[in-house]
């Protein structure tokens, strides 16, 4: 039987400059150039020039968060994300552009039903009620189903379902089919970040009216909850 021969890459996973025995010693550091250039993948430009452009490249959203309420929670889940998604994208790395932003949709669902306080029987709906109604509690629905339940409500316009659309299309085209290629990726994950950034900017709401910030008012009442706003204090609405 003849020997048959492949192709393969040696130590994909491996930082040479970390993990080879030369590099054991104190006097071997790594540059900052050496880093970039692992950070990004194989055969994508590490130099400045080749990052800044990405960073322009994305930076092209339609609306700007311009400003974001210190609540921890928002920050952890929507807008620290977001800033992950974009250094990824400036590396190079879009499959995690475009997971970060299914995430972020995720969260943005889950926090628009809480802004919406939905009451069944004149009190407060609990996840034991929305169990009852939906079959199970909001937070556990598919995201396709907590769609349906927001635009049933009245929470979210068409133009905000078709941003949760081209999140979720995308996402499960790249991190669930083995078929998909990845020559539209990067083309891709702008377009996830921008739909991201827009669901965060309907879900905080955020204007400029005389100098002040106006949020939504149904998240000021979230951040009241959370002891997060003093109106007595804070010059935004």
């Amino acid at each position: 039987m003849p020997e048959a021969t492949f192709n393969a890459w040696i130590n994909p996973l491996a930082f040479l400059d970390v993990d080879q025995p030369w590099a054991s010693s104190d006097t071997t550091t790594p540059t900052a150039e050496t880093i970039l250039s692992f950070l990004c993948p194989p055969g994508t430009p590490s130099d400045s020039a080749s990052l800044i452009e990405r960073y322009k490249r994305i930076s092209t959203e339609p609306v700007r968060l311009f400003a974001a309420p210190t609540e921890p929670r928002i920050l952890e889940k929507l807008v620290w994300p977001l800033r992950h998604a974009k250094a990824s994208y400036i590396v190079g790395n879009n499959l995690a552009v475009v997971a970060l932003c299914g995430m972020v949709s995720e969260m943005v669902a889950l926090l628009l039903w809480q802004l919406t306080e939905a009451v069944l029987n004149g009190r407060p709906m609990n996840p034991d009620d929305e169990a009852a109604l939906f079959g199970s509690s909001f937070e556990r629905l598919g995201q396709e189903r907590r769609i349906r339940v927001l635009t049933a409500y009245g929470v979210v316009t068409p133009e905000v379902v078709a941003m949760f659309d081209t999140i979720r299309v995308i996402r499960r085209r790249y991190l669930h089919l083995w078929s998909q290629d990845h020559e539209r990726l990067p083309d891709d994950a702008v377009a996830c970040f921008h739909a991201a950034i827009g669901l965060v900017v309907t879900a905080v709401g955020q204007d400029i009216k005389e100098g002040a910030l106006v949020l939504n008012p149904k998240l000021v009442k979230y951040l009241e909850r959370q002891g997060m706003y003093d109106p007595a204090s804070e010059p935004m609405v």
